[in-house]
């Protein structure tokens, strides 16, 4: 889809469990988010239990409950989202449900298609985002030349893993969030280093991707880390893919 993705991982409220975070995030905080013109698209990512030991041993631990993705004609109208009529709403709501102490941070990018030969949009499966960062000495001009290899090189290693379809979105901007810290204080709280992009890789089902990830782990370091990931600094989120606003 063209224009603007907007990537939104967060966690929920530490006094809620995760069906709590859930059902308030899918049923209520959902319908405020359509009545916004400005989004075109809106998925939400709804973390499952349900990750495979070798993203354990790759990437630092997911604190991550869910992510919302939500597609933009163009980086002025990301910037122009407080002038939805019900943005304040919307604001006000996330101390329903969200952890608003955690640093929180949201990722421009533009959505590069490798791969969906094998996918069917009416059977979502399982959705892995990958959350990556760039190693300490590969500046980031070098990170976006090398991050995307050869189209065929990505698909071939994707198919291997059976992935249905596959997708990287570079970052191209980064869009700081406040965090309500007090009753009345309330001050910026983005990850200062940010993510440098957003991998993302669909299978049939969890046991599909899980038995890809053990028979395959040379072909899933390759796909996932490579030679500019810093692995140790990026992180992971498995999740079903809720379609909001289509």
């Amino acid at each position: 889809m063209p224009g603007i993705k907007l990537f939104d991982p967060f966690s929920r409220r530490t006094d809620l469990s995760r069906a709590e975070f859930s059902h308030h995030w899918i049923t209520y905080h959902a319908e405020i988010v359509k009545d916004f013109r400005r989004i075109t698209r809106y998925v939400q990512s709804v973390r499952l239990d349900d990750t495979p030991a070798l993203l354990g041993e790759l990437f630092e631990p997911s604190g991550w409950d869910g992510c919302a993705e939500t597609w933009h004609a163009t980086p002025a109208s990301v910037l122009a989202m407080p002038g939805e009529p019900r943005f304040e709403e919307l604001m006000a709501d996330e101390r329903n449900f969200l952890d608003l102490t955690r640093p929180r941070h949201l990722i421009q990018s533009e959505e590069h298609l490798i791969d969906e030969d094998d996918f069917d949009p009416r059977t979502r499966g399982v959705k892995l985002l990958v959350f990556v960062r760039r190693r300490p000495e590969v500046s980031a001009r070098a990170f976006a030349d090398r991050w995307q290899p050869p189209a065929h090189d990505d698909r071939d290693l994707g198919r291997r893993l059976g992935v249905t379809r596959h997708v990287r979105c570079p970052a191209i901007g980064h869009v700081a969030r406040e965090a309500e810290t007090g009753p009345d204080t309330r001050e910026a709280a983005s990850d200062p280093e940010g993510y440098d992009g957003v991998h993302e890789l669909w299978w049939q089902d969890g046991r599909a991707m899980r038995e890809a990830l053990a028979t395959q782990p040379d072909a899933a370091r390759r796909l996932l880390v490579g030679d500019v990931v810093d692995a140790g600094r990026s992180t992971t989120l498995v999740a079903h893919e809720r379609i909001i606003v289509a």
